[in-house]
């Protein structure tokens, strides 16, 4: 595919200057898009403005314009940055992707018990997973792209250290509970709309959406323990946080389960909305007699 190809090349060049000058190309780069992203790309600028005002209507039209600029550039820059992600030295990730409590995670990894890495949608995620997997094997759930060329990229990239696991959402649950039975820690997205199937409707910034049971189904069935993970992104570095075990969780049924998680995430949110994943459709399904907000 032209546009992989393109976009490989586009990044093996790059990767190779020096970082303060790979700083000011990629941000020059990236605030250079975001005038035509905003002015171009219409699906995207409405579900992104659509998301913003469900969640912060009592937020002025200003900060919510200031947020979609900065999203749409945070956007852009994890895209751009997944270049050394993918293909760069360790060394690079290492400096670059910064565990803010390694010895959490060194002692996660330690121990016995199960665990599920509860990884909000911030923009940074991917160079969590990368930075993670240099410690440790890890098994996550991804979606199949459409083009052949471009999910062997992905994968490809989001596997090259370690022994990961990689599964499908064609593969299901039954996979993923195979590798924790095993040993590996689950890392888990738990905040996008895959439809009513497997999921239950509740608040998220007080819209119902559609929110996945996993967790709180993983939880109970493996007497797993759950700790969140957030990445904020910051003058070209990423900082990652693994944040304490989730107290009292699983709740006794799917429901409050689901709450707890949104709750939470809304908790992580409200301290770096504009690097939250805005421009996917989070509340696409919805309960019936409401209407499609996109």
């Amino acid at each position: 595919m032209m546009i992989s190809r393109f976009v490989l090349s586009a990044w093996r060049l790059v990767i190779a200057l020096p970082f303060s000058l790979y700083q000011g190309v990629a941000g020059a780069v990236c605030s250079l898009l975001v005038c035509g992203v905003l002015l171009f790309g219409h699906e995207r600028r409405k579900v992104l403005w659509t998301n913003l005002t469900l969640c912060f209507p009592d937020t002025s039209f200003r900060q919510r314009v200031v947020w979609s600029v900065q999203h749409v550039y945070f956007y852009l820059r994890t895209f751009v940055d997944r270049g050394w992600l993918w293909f760069g030295d360790q060394d690079v990730i290492m400096n670059r992707v910064i565990l803010t409590n390694p010895e959490k995670l060194h002692a996660l990894s330690s121990q016995s018990q199960r665990v599920i890495l509860l990884a909000p949608h911030f923009l940074g995620l991917d160079a969590a997973w990368t930075r993670l997997s240099l410690e440790l094997n890890m098994v996550t759930m991804y979606s199949k792209q459409k083009h052949v060329e471009l999910d062997r990229l992905i994968l490809k990239g989001r596997s090259r250290f370690g022994n990961q696991k990689l599964v499908s959402r064609q593969q299901g649950a039954p996979e993923l509970v195979k590798a924790m039975k095993s040993g590996y820690p689950l890392y888990y997205l738990p905040d996008m709309d895959f439809g009513a199937k497997n999921a239950v409707f509740v608040p998220f910034f007080g819209v119902p959406a559609a929110t996945l049971t996993t967790v709180g189904r993983l939880s109970r069935l493996l007497g797993a323990q759950v700790y969140p993970v957030t990445t904020l992104f910051k003058s070209g570095y990423y900082f990652v946080t693994l944040h304490d075990r989730l107290a009292g969780f699983p709740e006794e049924s799917d429901v409050e389960c689901a709450q707890y998680i949104n709750r939470l995430i809304e908790s992580k949110v409200r301290n770096n909305v504009a690097q939250y994943l805005w421009t996917h459709k989070r509340f696409k399904t919805r309960p019936p007699g409401q209407t499609n907000y996109y």
